[in-house]
């Protein structure tokens, strides 16, 4: 037969854990005001977006000045070429390293032949397309999160405040009934919460990976070119 000890840890914990969600990235972010340190510089987002849980600010779109100062890529029809669009997907993958994407890009604009600046450039619009659209991705997946979590931390709350409540509960020398179902579901929520934030510490640094990679294909792609 456990001890109120078990209700009591249990308690804690869940105090424990509604004080890391206050301390947590899941507040309202501003938008960012002057360029990151790495990679591109970024287009800002409208400011405070709620459901935003990382402590990088917010930014919604990879500006594409800051990244490309070659041709416009307006007119690029990278899609229609089946070669370019392979290689596209190709040098994007996260899979593939970076040093193997400029290889790739290095033996693109040598068999490229009198079209090799537009062909490049064609290239470079397929990544940026194709990168600019995943770092979305994430983002969106973020916020997703953001919310999931928030509303599991609502969950830990009330039932933290039923456990409190319960008949008995200010008693801590009356011991606990050997299986309480509410303060095992408590702990299994408190354990759901905390493997979420500490996950949500590795998932927030995806966007900017996806930049900085963009930020050095996009270079390798420029002194490729003619």
């Amino acid at each position: 037969m456990r001890s109120q000890r078990s209700a009591s840890a249990a308690l804690t914990a869940a105090a424990a854990a509604i004080a890391l969600l206050a301390a947590s990235p899941l507040a309202p972010c501003r938008a960012q005001e002057k360029p990151a340190d790495k990679g591109a510089t970024v287009q800002a987002a409208p400011p405070a977006n709620k459901d935003w849980p990382c402590k990088q600010i917010l930014v919604e779109q990879i500006s594409l000045p800051a990244v490309w100062s070659g041709p416009p890529i307006d007119s690029a029809q990278w899609r229609e070429d089946s070669a370019i669009a392979g290689l596209v997907a190709e040098i994007a993958a996260r899979k593939t390293a970076i040093e193997a994407a400029e290889k790739t890009i290095e033996g693109f604009a040598a068999a490229a032949g009198p079209d090799k600046n537009a062909r490049l450039t064609a290239l470079f619009a397929g990544a940026f397309e194709t990168l600019n659209r995943e770092r979305s991705e994430v983002i969106e997946g973020l916020m997703r999160f953001s919310r999931k979590q928030k509303a599991l931390a609502s969950k830990i709350r009330a039932e933290n405040a039923t456990i409190q409540n319960a008949p008995g509960a200010s008693r801590p020398e009356q011991p606990e009934p050997a299986d309480n179902p509410a303060v095992e579901k408590l702990q299994w929520d408190i354990r759901l919460f905390d493997e979420g934030r500490q996950s949500l510490t590795y998932a927030c640094e995806a966007p900017t990976l996806i930049e900085q990679r963009l930020f050095a294909l996009a270079r390798s792609i420029q002194n490729a070119m003619d």
